[in-house]
């Protein structure tokens, strides 16, 4: 049936209910009926009108319910609430009615209450696929993962041919790192429904995962002809093309960061900068993202001095210190006031983009730096600590396991628990004879230097900022760490480091390579298998071994 043949057949529907009331007013079903008809217009602030008089009455379960549904589309969430609210009382002793209330309680955003409406439905029918599928979101959105999992994989085997749930489904595999599992789910949600966005992205994103870039790529390519502004999958995309070393696409896709899981600033009163000559202009370049990104980044602020910019950068404050020293960089600040006055500004991690940055071009000497005073004072010690009564310098080696757990942001949370160990993993790096250990950890993971009986010494108290940190990196020989801010601080200052990556690499790493050309003395180890740190620790044990042997051969 057409567009119009059902508008004509509603505005007949309407006048025969509107007949209805006009002998009858207080006809509760004419009343309803009316309502839903309106909200099948999309009308829904009309349908309110009937909804109300139909709820006075007769307030039953299935009238105050739609009324909720109702409200909540016309943006009256308060007295939705209320109304949805006042249901809990009367459910009826059926699965559509608990399951009715889970969608609502779904557009409230309860999807704790929802998971637990969803289980209800089951109990009166546990053979519904769209339950299972509905659980499963409302348990994957409580970050309640493998009971997800569990509910997914009922709703596809009762609903095989349902490509959404397939989709969530891989999803959640995702959120677990089960990249393989998920590719393939990804890929059935796709031959089920070639049109199905979702499933090219979820597909793209396991392959990235993977270490499989130039496969996302294709994938992500055919995603983006069925949806060439979705930004979650043109960011994606973004994210293999810089992977897979293709820099001069890469950075300018990378932009689309702000339209998917970023937001400008709109509190500088200066254009963003678009590549514009620089002489004698003043410009505010700004921390966006992580420690790590500003530690990386910053490193391009010479070039724009060079072009005759004065560069003021404005990073947190446990930066500011340690950065204001940086070539290039006339101020760090830690606030900027209001009477400051900039021509340009640009977000650090823009500056690749504006620069034209290739694989080729990146400037890789130590640009981090702190004081001799201050090498002496805090690195200095650090080696006087470690060594105390040797007659021989031990090889001083820094250790960090876990990065920040960022538990405000779920997704960073996320790839937190898969980028970071535990210390008891790391040991059998104390297995090397000739080596003194000592922590850089801070957060949560530095209690487990006591709990773990193993022979480190925490050289972090009365640290305030990286200024401070550096200093006490100058006095080791060597730094071993997780992908994590201090590997950029390290690397930036020119020392060795040694990286444990995680088998699903983050970008700037690229792939299939053991080096890097942001830091020319780190080397990286990565995990053989997903979650396999004992494989990545035992390649590094054997080469710290290796290392400890030539160093002492030429200590002797």
């Amino acid at each position: 049936m057409d567009t119009v043949s059902r508008n004509d057949d509603r505005t007949t529907a309407r006048q025969r209910i509107l007949h209805v009331l006009a002998a009858t007013p207080a006809h509760a079903p004419a009343l309803v009926t009316l309502g839903e008809i309106w909200l099948r217009e999309d009308k829904p602030a009309r349908a309110l009108a009937p909804l109300r008089r139909a709820v006075r009455i007769d307030p039953s379960f299935a009238n105050r319910m739609l009324l909720s549904h109702t409200l909540q589309r016309c943006g009256a969430r308060d007295e939705a609430f209320g109304y949805f609210q006042q249901t809990l009382t009367i459910v009826p002793a059926s699965g559509s009615a608990w399951f009715v209330m889970g969608g609502q309680a779904e557009a409230f955003g309860l999807h704790a209450d929802a998971a637990e409406y969803y289980a209800k439905s089951l109990e009166y029918d546990p053979d519904s696929a769209r339950v299972w599928h509905r659980l499963g979101y409302s348990l994957l959105e409580t970050d309640c993962v493998e009971a997800a999992i569990s509910a997914f994989q009922n709703a596809v085997r009762l609903e095989p041919s349902n490509a959404d749930a397939w989709i969530d489904l891989s999803s959640a595999l995702s959120r677990l790192g089960r990249f393989d599992e998920a590719g393939v789910v990804a890929e059935m949600a796709r031959y089920l429904n070639p049109a199905a966005v979702a499933a090219w992205h979820n597909w793209g994103h396991a392959l990235l995962n993977l270490n499989r870039s130039q496969e996302a790529l294709t994938v992500f390519d055919e995603a983006m002809r069925l949806a060439p502004e979705l930004p979650i999958m043109r960011f994606a995309r973004a994210t293999a093309l810089l992977k897979s070393g293709d820099f001069e696409n890469g950075w300018r896709e990378y932009e689309w960061r702000w339209r998917d899981c970023q937001s400008p600033r709109r509190d500088i009163d200066a254009p963003l900068w678009q590549g514009e000559a620089l002489q004698g202009r003043r410009i505010l370049l700004h921390a966006e993202q992580g420690f790590g990104d500003s530690l990386q980044f910053v490193r391009f602020a010479p070039q724009l001095a060079a072009r005759g910019a004065y560069v003021v950068l404005h990073v947190p404050q446990t930066l500011a210190r340690l950065l204001r020293d940086v070539e290039g960089v006339a101020e760090a600040v830690s606030y900027v006031p209001p009477e400051m006055h900039f021509d340009f500004h640009c977000p650090l991690a823009s500056l690749p983009y504006r620069l034209s940055l290739t694989l080729e071009t990146i400037p890789s000497r130590p640009y981090l730096s702190v004081s001799e005073k201050e090498q002496q004072r805090q690195g200095g010690a650090l080696r006087r600590h470690v060594m105390g009564d040797a007659v021989k310098p031990p090889l001083i080696v820094g250790l960090v396991w876990s990065g920040d757990p960022r538990k405000s942001d779920a997704k960073a949370h996320r790839v937190d628990r898969r980028r970071s160990c535990d210390l008891a993993d790391l040991s059998p790096f104390f297995a090397v004879p000739g080596v003194r250990f000592v922590s850089f950890q801070l957060g949560e993971a530095r209690r487990q230097i006591a709990e773990s009986g193993l022979p480190v010494i925490d050289v972090m108290e009365g640290v305030e900022d990286f200024a401070d940190t550096a200093a006490r990196l100058s006095g080791i020989d060597l730094l071993i760490s997780v992908d994590t801010s201090i590997v950029h601080l390290a690397g930036g200052m020119g020392l060795p480091v040694w990286m444990l990556s995680r088998f699903d690499a983050c970008w700037r790493w690229l792939e299939n390579r053991d080096d890097t050309p942001w830091y020319p003395e780190m080397r990286i180890f990565h995990q053989p298998i997903l979650g396999d740190w004992a494989g990545a620790i035992g390649n590094a044990s054997s080469l710290l071994q290796r290392l400890s042997n030539i160093y002492w051969r030429e200590a002797a």
